[in-house]
């Protein structure tokens, strides 16, 4: 598998923006430093990282800083919402290995999945049909609002 040739998805042609969708999801957080075997690959977390279960059952650790920076309770416990969140994406047109910030691990990315950035080098590897349900691609020439420029 190769190795994603760049920290910075802004850069590769075919990049688009999309924005999060504010769906919930069911959170725990961890009471122990350990591995999680994700759709895309093993990740580790450290106690008190959050722990997520998405639309399709994936689970996937998030750091405690990142968690609380992204993401919102709702009114039922255990349950929180990404905050509303522009990302660049690129569909991967091949197998690529994405490494994960903080020697976290290394995700898988088949051909159709889709690789997120949250910031230059900080990426992560969703799978195209979870990408479709959790994620809307914006139009060409969107700002970092999420809106067209004046």
């Amino acid at each position: 598998m190769t190795e994603l040739f760049s920290d910075d998805l802004r850069q590769l042609s075919g990049a688009f923006q999309a924005r999060k969708r504010p769906l919930s999801v069911q959170v725990e957080f961890a009471e122990n430093d350990g591995s999680l075997q994700t759709r895309e690959g093993p990740v580790t977390y450290r106690r008190g990282d959050a722990i997520l279960t998405g639309v399709e059952g994936e689970r996937w650790p998030v750091s405690r800083k990142r968690f609380e920076a992204t993401y919102q309770p709702s009114e039922t416990s255990g349950v929180y919402s990404k905050k509303p969140a522009i990302v660049w994406a690129y569909v991967a047109p091949s197998p690529l290995d994405v490494a994960l910030p903080d020697d976290r691990g290394h995700l898988h990315a088949a051909p159709g999945d889709v690789i997120v950035q949250y910031a230059p080098g900080d990426q992560a590897v969703v799978g195209a049909s979870i990408f479709a349900q959790t994620y809307e691609r914006l139009p060409e020439n969107t700002g970092a609002t999420g809106e067209p420029p004046a």
